[in-house]
């Protein structure tokens, strides 16, 4: 079986942004396999590459809002392969990409896979240790998809 990070990431004291730690809380629960990790957290930019380095694949768990989506639905999303950048640096440092590209360009061991499971939330600016009701409806199918992909992988070894 590969090394595997599951990686939650969110602010447990804003409400729905909150998501992506209460599934990876959820995780840790019921996964008790030696070389999946699962860790949660606020994170972005450069530190990623720290989280990152040294795993064969990587699951990461995040908030979302997209101008059609409805609260609590569930993307499953692969980062893009494509090499040019057109805004290397946002508002936290440098931008989820490019940080995966500063990865490759150093030869830093970089994870063979990685994917982004994203849910659509409401509130994310709201002091609140608990998500909205639609939001924390999803953590049961996020949980019980990421524990079918780790299954369905580790079968396939």
């Amino acid at each position: 079986m590969k090394k595997v990070l599951v990686y939650g990431i969110g602010n447990p004291y804003r409400c729905d942004d909150a998501i992506g730690i209460k599934v990876a809380q959820e995780l840790a629960e019921k996964i008790a396999e030696p070389l999946i990790d699962i860790k949660w957290g606020s994170i972005d930019g450069i530190a990623i590459l720290d989280e990152i380095v040294g795993y064969e694949r990587v699951i990461f768990i995040d908030s979302v809002k997209t101008e059609h989506g409805k609260p609590g639905d569930i993307y499953k999303i692969k980062p893009s392969s494509h090499n040019d950048i057109d805004e290397p640096f946002s508002s936290h440092g440098i931008n989820f990409m490019t940080a995966l590209q500063f990865g490759k360009k150093f030869d830093l061991k970089m994870p063979e896979q990685i994917d982004i499971y994203a849910v659509e939330i409401i509130d994310n600016t709201s002091f609140s240790e608990e998500c909205t009701k639609k939001v924390k409806a999803s953590i049961p199918k996020i949980v019980e998809a990421i524990i079918g992909e780790l299954e369905a992988n580790e079968g396939s070894e």
